[in-house]
């Protein structure tokens, strides 16, 4: 029995189509997780310390990193909030009380890397056929839907 090709061609194509479907990430770059107002100097208050050089010293970071922070420019990273809950001697306790999050206010150019960050992290995977997964399978393995 002999398949005609346009079949053939049609199977072929309707395959491509359909796994080339893109998704978009979730758009958790509009947000940042951040210190309530005065929650750096609560918790310098609680632990001692004077200034932020030496909050920064005792938590591993960087004084102007503290600074900014306690002014709410930048997202406070997991490895500060792991630090802090094991400082503060809160790990099963109310940890999150110190933290918000709030709106950016900055919409996010579609093609910008931070929508492709939890792919480019290995986090999650690059669709079938992605022009980037080939480029990144030079730098390491990649993993595709």
């Amino acid at each position: 029995m002999q398949v005609n090709p346009m079949f053939k061609l049609n199977s072929i194509l309707l395959f491509v189509k359909k796994s080339r479907k893109g998704r978009l990430p979730n758009p958790i770059p509009t947000l940042k997780l951040v210190f309530k107002e005065g929650a750096v100097d609560t918790i310098k208050k609680a632990k001692g310390w004077r200034t932020d050089a030496e909050m920064a010293a005792k938590l591993g970071i960087t004084r102007a990193y503290v600074s900014m922070m306690s002014k709410r420019r930048v997202s406070v990273s997991h490895n500060v909030i792991l630090r802090l809950a094991y400082v503060l001697g809160n790990i099963h306790g109310n940890w999150w009380t110190f933290y918000e999050i709030v709106d950016r206010g900055e919409p996010i150019d579609p093609n910008s890397p931070l929508w492709n960050e939890e792919k480019y992290q290995g986090r999650m995977p690059y669709s079938r056929f992605s022009p980037m997964a080939e480029l990144r399978k030079k730098d390491y393995k990649v993993e595709t839907k």
